[in-house]
């Protein structure tokens, strides 16, 4: 039964929606991933409140590149609604290593099924879409009761909001299976088959027109083609969303905060790798090229761009 579970009709993202360039184009199939690991993001306990004891929260947030704008708007609502009292950690899953990502919809739509395998099979995991925003502090998802359940979701088709328990998921959601582009259906069958999944709040997957101010704790913009922010303008022929102002008021607060993912004190790992290679040229020179270490110092633009960050 869980392989025949079909998506509701008025989510869904039909040929029209399409752009024409988007039929024609070539090389549709994704590129090979360049991160070994998610980046994560750590928030800790602000400074001067007393720690609660309660286990991070662990969020892992499916992305992809031209999905940045997003990103940003969505660790900026957990931002401000998390408990300062507790620790978070944000695992951004992008472009990630070793997965055949062929007929993904999404460049991330896989990677919540290994979950498990990256959190180590221990403990508990929230996963999110990127296109979500989150108006309720996400450690009172954290904390639910499963009631033995291996994970908790608001359909027993629904996988783009999840509360997960590792350890018992990683049994189940292999990491070869996810690297062998199993579909959802392989993974739907192995958790109904298995009576792993429950039931999650509807409040923590308000899709679209679900969507109740004062009620809804994360809101979920899940029809492509009315995405407020408009990611792929090549591809997808959009409309306004009616209630994308509460994504807009959420990205000019953070813009007017001058709010960055990655900061100098709180610096992206590529960048500490990028600053890293640069460190290596500064001492040893540009062998290859022939030039010695003090060639290198003295050409600061050339050897600077080299740990230019990537947009978070």
């Amino acid at each position: 039964m869980a392989g025949k579970l079909k998506k509701e009709t008025k989510f869904k993202t039909y040929w029209y929606h399409r752009t024409l360039p988007y039929w024609f184009r070539k090389g549709r199939d994704r590129a090979e991933g360049v991160n070994d690991e998610p980046e994560v993001l750590r928030v800790d306990v602000s400074p001067g409140v007393t720690p609660n004891g309660k286990p991070a929260v662990r969020i892992f947030l499916g992305s992809e590149n031209a999905q940045y704008r997003a990103e940003r708007v969505f660790i900026w609502s957990i931002l401000q609604v998390r408990d300062p009292a507790r620790v978070y950690e944000i695992y951004m899953m992008k472009d990630l290593k070793g997965l055949d990502r062929t007929g993904w919809k999404t460049g991330f739509t896989n990677y919540r099924y290994a979950i498990p395998t990256l959190a180590g099979g221990q403990g508990r995991a929230i996963y999110n879409d990127v296109d979500q925003i989150y108006l309720v502090d996400p450690g009172k998802l954290f904390d639910l009761d499963m009631k033995g359940a291996g994970i908790l979701g608001i359909t027993k088709r629904e996988t783009s909001v999840l509360l997960i328990d590792c350890e018992k998921m990683v049994q189940y959601w292999r990491m070869e299976d996810v690297c062998s582009n199993k579909r959802h259906r392989h993974f739907r069958a192995i958790t109904h088959d298995n009576d792993l999944w429950g039931k999650l709040p509807g409040e923590w997957n308000a899709r679209d027109d679900e969507f109740s101010l004062g009620k809804s704790a994360c809101f979920h913009f899940t029809t492509l083609q009315t995405q407020p922010w408009r990611p792929f303008p090549d591809q997808i022929r959009y409309r306004p969303h009616p209630s994308g102002a509460v994504w807009f008021n959420l990205e000019a607060q953070a813009d007017r905060a001058g709010f960055t993912v990655f900061t100098k004190d709180r610096p992206s790992r590529r960048f500490g790798e990028l600053l890293e290679q640069y460190r290596i040229m500064h001492e040893e020179g540009e062998k290859k090229a022939g030039r010695a270490s003090e060639d290198c110092r003295n050409r600061p633009p050339e050897c600077a761009a080299a740990a230019t960050p990537r947009r978070a």
